[in-house]
């Protein structure tokens, strides 16, 4: 209907190439929900946006995909994968198609077409939960990663991956991302190593990697936080922040192997010691966390967001934090700000849109921020 699409001076907003501004915590600051949906009947686990960032794809715990028009603030469609779960939807590059992981029967990659509500292909693999997927560039890959231990690339006209590197992550679980280029996969595997592996030779293992700490010294944690998700800083991707489940963020770069600091606003657990037992493996603790989904970093990588269990978004100056002094790991930076989204539970997705001028936060319902 007419009346739910966004007015016009929120249109022009959005007409604007996020990629030409400084979006820096100053001009994060100003930015407030201009739409909010509320039909989701459990929270919502991941968001991904279209090739050209006019349409989103939500999961959530109700089973539900839902597509949303970003430039109007419409929702288009609803699906249901009710008999397998659902998980990391994500489009490609094929219009009219997405794909997500399954959370039930089995751990198959489903290749989905939204328009017809059919299958037309399943990629076979993984025996264990999937933790990341996202596609590549140019659209015609998929990357993903699994408490298999395996990390494997995917041609889309191919049910079977056509390369795997084993990582381990028994023990800590794994997460895995593309860097800006494309052509090297940053995996956090066991919770102590990040490993960079080259597209092109995947197989063969990493060409560099190193330990990381594992441990902020909380005395309230019932466990040591494991790495749950990681995302390169665009445009270069020589920084990489890794989503820890204890909801703090660790910084490194990625030339000198080196921890600058590590990102937290306070106590937003996400391992809860009424629901956990301490002597649960730390798989457990990743599986049941947002898998980096609630972390995002605006498309000229100046400022860092990341959800909170208390319903909030917090956000970073990139810049300030690289001006620490020590860069040595030690320094917890708080944040320049936060976006109160009036979300009644832990915001689980937080993404920022890589060609309009808007982020998506999740929790239960859906909020769509932009500057007024």
């Amino acid at each position: 209907m007419a009346d739910d699409f966004f007015p016009e001076e929120i249109l022009e907003t959005l007409r604007k190439d996020p990629l030409n501004s400084a979006l820096s915590p100053t001009v994060i600051r100003d930015f407030s929900i201009a739409k909010k949906f509320s039909d989701n009947k459990a929270a919502v686990s991941s968001l991904d946006y279209n090739p050209t960032g006019t349409f989103c794809i939500t999961t959530s715990h109700d089973e539900s995909l839902r597509i949303y028009d970003c430039m109007r603030g419409t929702r288009e469609q609803v699906l249901y994968s009710k008999k397998y779960g659902c998980n990391l939807a994500r489009f490609t590059g094929q219009p009219g198609y997405v794909a997500y992981a399954s959370t039930k029967i089995n751990d198959t990659i489903r290749y989905l077409s939204f328009e017809t509500n059919q299958y037309l292909r399943y990629f076979v693999g993984h025996s264990a939960f999937v933790t990341s997927l996202q596609r590549n560039n140019d659209g015609r890959c998929l990357m993903s990663a699994s408490v298999d231990g395996s990390v494997r690339l995917w041609d889309l006209n191919t049910v079977n991956a056509t390369s795997t590197a084993k990582v381990g992550g028994q023990i800590g679980g794994v997460a895995a991302a593309y860097d800006p280029s494309g052509m090297v996969v940053a995996v956090a595997a066991d919770a102590n190593q990040v490993q960079l592996l080259d597209v092109r030779e995947f197989s063969r293992g990493p060409f560099a990697s190193w330990s990381i700490s594992n441990t902020t010294g909380d005395p309230s944690l019932i466990s040591k936080p494991v790495v749950s998700g990681i995302r390169f800083i665009p445009p270069l991707g020589d920084l990489l922040l890794l989503a820890m489940t204890d909801g703090s963020t660790q910084l490194w770069d990625t030339q000198t192997s080196s921890h600058i600091a590590t990102l937290s606003a306070g106590p937003t657990n996400t391992m809860d010691k009424t629901e956990e037992k301490e002597e649960a493996p730390a798989i457990e603790f990743m599986k049941r966390t947002f898998l980096g989904q609630n972390l995002s970093v605006t498309p000229d990588g100046s400022t860092v967001l990341c959800g909170g269990r208390d319903g909030n978004v917090a956000y970073w100056d990139v810049k300030r934090i690289l001006q620490t002094n020590e860069r040595d790991g030690q320094a917890v930076i708080s944040p320049d700000g936060l976006w109160n989204g009036s979300h009644t539970g832990p915001v689980g997705v937080c993404a920022f849109n890589p060609f309009v001028m808007e982020c998506f936060t999740a929790a239960t319902s859906l909020s769509i921020w932009s500057i007024r």
